[in-house]
């Protein structure tokens, strides 16, 4: 028997991860003698699949790792690697800056292999048995650079020792994990041995489903039969069902296991008897962790498996023997043991090694309920909820909002879709707006723009996922959505003051506040049971004297409702497809229509990107795995095996069909002889200013510009100091302003409205790409990087983008220089047909203001939303704080909160503040 001291177990507590106990660490790795950053060096939590590389400046962050204790990992090619202990607190951040030092001397891969010889061969072959194992999963688990392992001498009599100072790359096929290990010591000698150092997991990319799924059930068949999940189950008195059936030394019976038979049947009541301690389980703390009493020598049965070498002739399963040095194995409620260096095992769980290891962030509870997770349409059902930041809206508004899951089954979450529908339709059913919003850990947060045309008043809001198709249209979320005109109202008798709250409570350091007054809220989330709960919310704040309270229509509760699908449908009759990203289909075809199997090329965004594709013998082609913002120009070009030019069509997503429902009631409007914010008139144009030049080839993003300026404008002085005023000087309505203090240009067409980065100038497109501004690069630094004797014309919009989100609100300064303008180039003459598909809705940031630090200074605050935040998580208390500023009418102020707890129980609360 010999001791089992694998620190690797004991390294960091249960990484269950629940919401939102977690923590943030940062900091810079750079060189010990040199002083200088070290990039892309690898920084993990001990033996899970968490890591990142630091940037160029050497600094790295992981976010989201769980409260208590853990072990952080550091490693990089030509240094030593080093590990650093820690406690990370709840909500907080830590910051771990360490220098590695580099090796005195190192060795190529190639000197290494060559000084190698049959003894270090022989030497490998030990180690290989005694690191990775000798079962099946050790039969697939290979060490890839075995070179970088060296045997010295032991000092202890019978002992083998093992070093690396580079760490030791494997791969586990068994398992589907890479592991980069850094050995810190490894010793066996016939009386115990030890592996101390650090693992780093990196799942592998599975070839098929199949493997996918042999790779589930294979880690989910490890964890079963380990020890961390026997005491787990030991923990809660379910061992055995487990499958693990302890047994001890009968006092008086045979002293040595040599004198026993090998019929278990005979021995047991003889020489062993079945296991018992009272009490098994004692509390300890810190809390979360326990005592198991554990004396003697313990002979463990686990009847679920099967063994090729039985210990027992009547026993063909696995059987281990475990003796505990102080009689007490202390573990975390996961069954993670804390005290390695106590706990000795023998027999099967003696030759479970690395090819045997899990990663500490593996979810076996998860794992193990889907394997027996039956395929039903209750299971795999997903329903959305979007809360919006206020209850109706004017046209040219831009709507926020927050979509809420709830799932059939929780652990299914992840199978399920990341793809969000959101569409405007209006009372004829026309879809007005249609986007996609990406979906991540159940939750969606987006935006977008209301166009300044809608005329009608009542609209809807509609959102599912392509999943949900197969539910029907009951199961898709649903409001109604009025969108007036500025001239328009809902009446005062549409108000409600009674709302349902659950689970949130609010205070606030002001009763009554005046204009522009900063208040500051504190809300406090309990569960049905009192207890703090800890939640994401989203949270809205809306001015109640410009906008009316109406009734919200359905609620949180009603949407996310799970009832109503048959626990025994299946899912044999679904054919529309989970949406995990984006995906577009097309056809290639001959002159007669018929598929052809061909190469396609995809150009992108006029030849700034290339996608080779391969259509299969009908001609049928995907774009699969896409993840883009905005709209993207695909340029497709396909020909035979004589090079003739063949028929590429993208297809046009099949669209849900839309049933509106008959029984919602819109609130009633009246219209007054005041807009209820200032309608601006666009200023009177030419016709030369706004007739098109006959070369502005294809319509853009944007549609058809407001004015078009030649570029032979620009140059008629002859000088090119100053592109930004002599192009502003030809723009009407348009003016160039000194921001004070900085010497920067601020550019505004007409009026201009603040953007939610809190911006009033226009966005820059060159040659159809947008120009990023921020960081210190101003618009005005855009347009004077260009030289102005290449420009061939620039367009101007200066009413709203919708297309371009929340830079596309003060309109677009479009520059398009003479080299892109030769008729040559243009797709068609090269034999290629285009399509514009759109991906991902672009976001928009929800900034609000903050009079403390406002700059620029607004003139008259008469903002509808005054506080909009859908990131919102509570403290280890079940609290939050947060703060806005009012606007200038003074009147009622609405707080609209909704949100979800971890276990998924609905969070909603409605209050009114500053009444007079």
């Amino acid at each position: 028997m010999k001791q089992f001291f694998l620190t690797l177990f004991a390294l960091i507590s249960s990484l269950a991860f629940a919401f939102p106990q977690t923590g943030t660490i940062t900091g810079q790795i750079k060189d010990a003698e040199t002083g200088e950053t070290l990039p892309f060096c690898s920084v993990f939590v001990n033996n899970t699949t968490l890591s990142t590389v630091t940037d160029m400046e050497g600094k790295y962050m992981l976010s989201g790792l769980e409260a208590g204790p853990l072990e952080l990992g550091f490693s990089f090619m030509g240094y030593v690697a080093e590990t650093r202990k820690l406690t990370l607190n709840a909500g907080g951040t830590l910051t771990v800056n360490l220098s590695l030092k580099p090796f005195a001397q190192e060795l190529s891969d190639v000197e290494i292999k060559a000084s190698r010889d049959k003894n270090w061969e022989r030497d490998l072959r030990k180690f290989q048995n005694l690191f990775i194992g000798i079962d099946e999963a050790a039969a697939k688990t290979t060490i890839l650079n075995p070179w970088v392992i060296d045997f010295p001498v032991a000092a202890e009599k019978g002992g083998f020792v093992a070093k690396a100072d580079q760490p030791i790359e494997i791969e586990n096929v068994f398992l589907g994990y890479k592991i980069t290990f850094n050995l810190k010591d490894f010793f066996d000698s016939p009386t115990n041995y030890r592996i101390v150092g650090a693992a780093r997991f990196e799942e592998m990319k599975p070839e098929s489903e199949i493997q996918k799924s042999t790779w589930e059930k294979n880690r989910a068949d490890v964890y079963r039969k380990s020890p961390m999940n026997m005491f787990r189950a030991m923990l809660k008195g379910a061992h055995e069902r487990e499958g693990f059936y302890l047994y001890g030394d009968k006092a008086g019976g045979s002293a040595s296991m040599n004198m026993r038979s090998d019929i278990f049947a005979n021995e047991l009541g003889k020489s062993v008897v079945p296991y018992k301690a009272d009490p098994l389980v004692t509390p300890t703390n810190p809390p979360g962790t326990y005592l198991l009493n554990l004396k003697g020598r313990i002979e463990i049965h686990y009847q679920k498996g099967f063994a090729q070498a039985n210990t027992y002739k009547d026993a063909p399963y696995p059987i281990s023997w475990l003796e505990v040095t102080k009689g007490q194995v202390k573990v975390k409620e996961n069954g993670m043991v804390l005290n390695p260096e106590d706990v000795v095992f023998s027999g099967d769980m003696d030759r479970k090694r690395i090819s045997n290891l899990l990663p500490l962030d593996y979810n076996a509870e998860k794992a193990i309920l889907l394997q027996d997770l039956a395929k039903t349409a209750k299971n795999y059902q997903e329903k959305i909820y979007l809360h919006t930041d206020k209850p109706y809206y004017y046209a040219g508004d831009q709507l926020f909002f927050k979509g809420y899951f709830a799932y059939g089954n929780p652990y299914l979450r992840d199978e399920l879709s990341k793809v969000l529908h959101v569409e405007v339709i209006s009372g004829d059913r026309d879809l007005v707006i249609e986007k996609k919003f990406p979906i991540r850990d159940g939750i969606v947060v987006g935006d977008f723009y209301l166009p300044d045309t809608l005329s009608g008043e009542t609209y809807f809001l509609r959102a599912y996922t392509n999943w949900m198709r197969n539910y029907g249209p009951n199961q898709y979320f649903m409001q109604p959505l009025s969108v007036l005109n500025p001239y328009k109202r809902i009446i005062n008798e549409e108000s409600v003051s009674a709302w349902t709250n659950e689970g949130v409570s609010l205070q606030s350091d002001k009763i009554v506040f005046g204009a522009r007054e900063k208040v500051t809220i504190t809300l406090k989330l309990t569960d049905p049971k009192g207890r703090p709960a800890a939640s994401t919310l989203s949270v809205g704040v809306w001015d109640a004297e410009q906008l009316v309270s109406i009734q919200r229509y359905p609620e949180m509760n009603q949407s996310l409702n799970l009832s109503g699908v048959s626990e025994t449908l299946g899912l044999d009759r679904f054919s529309y497809p989970v949406e995990k990203q984006l995906r577009f289909s097309g056809k290639v075809s001959d002159e007669k229509g018929k598929g052809v199997a061909a190469d396609v090329t995809a150009f992108v965004n006029d030849f700034q990107g290339m996608i080779e594709l391969q259509s299969n013998t009908e001609g049928n082609f995907n774009l699969d795995e896409m993840e883009f913002y905005g709209p993207m120009r695909l340029g497709f070009a396909a020909s035979d095996k004589k090079g003739k030019p063949l028929v590429v069509k993208v297809d046009a997503p099949l669209k849900a069909p839309v049933a509106l429902p008959t029984d919602f009631i819109f609130p009633r409007v009246t219209t007054l002889a005041t807009p209820i914010r200032v309608v601006e008139i666009p200023e009177e144009v030419t016709e030369q200013d706004t007739k098109p030049a006959e070369k502005a080839g294809r319509k853009a993003i944007y549609g058809s510009p407001d004015f078009i300026i030649e570029g032979e404008k620009l140059t008629k002085t002859g000088s090119s100091i100053d592109l930004v005023n002599s192009l502003v000087g030809n723009i009407p309505g348009a003016q160039v302003t000194l921001v004070p203090g900085t010497g920067r240009q601020m550019i505004r067409l007409r009026g201009g409205a603040m953007s939610g980065s809190i911006s009033m100038e226009p966005v820059v497109m060159l040659d159809g790409v947008v120009l990023v501004t921020g960081g210190g690069t101003s618009v005005s630094d855009n347009i004077r990087s260009i030289n102005p004797f290449d420009i061939d014309r620039v367009e101007v919009v200066s009413r709203m983008v919708p297309m371009l989100g929340d830079q596309g609100r003060n309109g677009v300064i479009a520059i398009y220089l003479k080299d892109k303008l030769n008729p040559n180039n243009e797709l068609s003459g090269l034999g290629m047909v285009e399509f514009m598909i759109e991906g991902y809705q672009p976001p928009g940031n929800f900034i609000p203001v903050d009079y403390e630090n406002s700059s620029p200074q607004i003139e008259k605050d008469d903002r509808q939303t005054l506080y909009w935040n859908p990131y919102l998580v509570t403290d280890e208390k079940g609290e939050l704080i947060f703060t806005f500023y009012s606007n200038d009418t003074t009147g009622p102020v609405v707080v609209e909160v909704r949100g979800l707890t971890v276990a998924g129980e609905i969070i909603q609360g409605t209050f009114v503040l500053n009444k007079k």
